[in-house]
C-alpha cells in the first residue's frame, strides 16, 4: 500500500503588495501577489470598482442608480442583474435576508448611526408593512414595489457585491493570487506564495481580542454581527441586525460567519444566518 500527499498549487515567487483605502463606510484592503508595477495597476483598477459600486448602489447619495430605481423603478444595464440575485437569496432564506429592511433600520436610527431609539409597537406595526421582499417585482427592467415607501437597501449585500467586482477586475488584469477585504466581507483567488491557504481572522464579537483564525483556500467569507452599530438602553444592547419578521434587533447571536462561492452570497447569507440563529 502507498500514500500520496497533495501539494499546493505553485504561486509566483513574489512579495505581496497590500493597500488600504476607505470605501462604502468601511476600510478596504487589497493584497496582490504580482510584480510591483502590475500589482499597483491592478489594485488601482480594483479600488475604482468600489467607487463605481458607490455610484451604483449607495443609499446615501440621491444620484446613485439604485436610489433612482427606488424612486422611479427604472433599472439601467449596470444595475440589471443585482435585484434579481438579491431577491433570489431572499426567497431561498424565506425572508431572513430581506433587502427591503431600510424603513425598519431608519426607525431604529441605524442608517444614520444617530438618533437611536426604541420604537413604539404601533410604529413597528406600521413600518413592517413596508418590509417584505415578496412585495417587490421585476417587470420589463423595472422595479415595482407593493407599497409606497418601500425600497431596496444594499446594506446586506453591497460590500460583498463590490468585493466580487474588484476580484473580477484583478482577474482581467492577469492577477492569479489575491485577497480583497471590505470590513467583514472578503474573497480570495489563488493562494499566497508558497502557502496552502489564506489565513483569515474573525473578529471577537465580545471585543476581548480573542480572534478566531480560519484557513481559506478559495471563494468568499463574510462575518455579520451586532458589535459595531448598536446602542444601549436601560442596560440592554440593541444592534443593527434586525429580524424582518418581528422588526426587532436579533438577540443572543454574537456573529455568524459564512463561506460561499461569491462574496455577494456570503454577505447576504451571513445576515440570514444571524436572523435564523444558525
Amino acid at each position: 500500500m502507498g500514500t500520496c500527499q497533495s501539494q499546493p498549487p505553485r504561486t509566483e515567487k513574489v512579495q505581496p503588495t497590500t493597500r488600504l483605502q476607505p470605501h462604502l463606510g468601511t476600510f478596504v484592503s487589497i493584497t496582490v501577489f504580482a510584480g510591483p508595477e502590475k500589482a499597483q495597476v491592478a489594485i488601482n483598477a480594483a479600488f475604482e470598482e468600489f467607487r463605481a459600486v458607490d455610484r451604483l448602489l449607495s443609499i446615501h447619495r440621491n444620484d446613485s442608480k439604485l436610489a433612482r430605481a427606488n424612486r422611479d423603478g427604472a433599472i439601467n444595464r449596470e444595475l440589471n442583474s443585482v435585484p434579481s440575485q438579491v431577491l433570489q437569496i431572499s426567497n431561498e432564506t424565506k425572508g431572513a435576508f430581506d433587502p427591503t429592511i431600510r424603513p425598519l433600520a431608519d426607525l431604529w436610527g441605524f442608517i444614520k448611526k444617530e438618533g437611536y431609539r426604541l420604537p413604539r409597537p404601533s410604529e413597528l406595526k406600521s413600518v413592517l408593512e413596508l418590509v417584505n421582499y415578496r412585495k417587490v417585482a421585476l417587470k420589463n427592467k423595472r422595479l415595482e414595489f407593493g407599497a409606497k415607501g418601500m425600497s431596496i437597501d444594499p446594506g446586506g449585500f453591497g460590500k460583498g457585491y463590490a468585493v466580487d467586482r474588484a476580484i473580477d477586475v484583478l482577474k482581467k488584469a492577469g492577477v492569479k493570487n489575491a485577497m480583497v477585504k471590505a470590513g467583514g466581507d472578503l474573497r480570495v483567488i489563488g493562494l499566497p506564495s508558497g502557502k496552502k491557504y489564506w489565513i483569515v481572522f474573525i473578529e471577537d464579537p465580545n471585543k476581548k481580542g480573542d480572534r478566531l483564525e480560519v484557513p481559506l483556500r478559495s471563494g468568499a467569507l463574510s462575518t455579520s454581527g451586532n458589535y459595531e452599530n448598536f446602542f444601549i438602553e436601560k442596560g440592554k444592547s440593541y444592534g443593527h441586525l434586525l429580524d424582518p419578521r418581528t422588526g426587532h434587533p436579533i438577540q443572543g447571536i454574537g456573529s455568524c460567519t459564512l463561506v460561499a462561492p461569491t462574496c455577494m452570497e456570503s454577505d447576504a447569507y451571513a445576515t440570514a444566518a444571524c436572523v435564523l440563529g444558525v
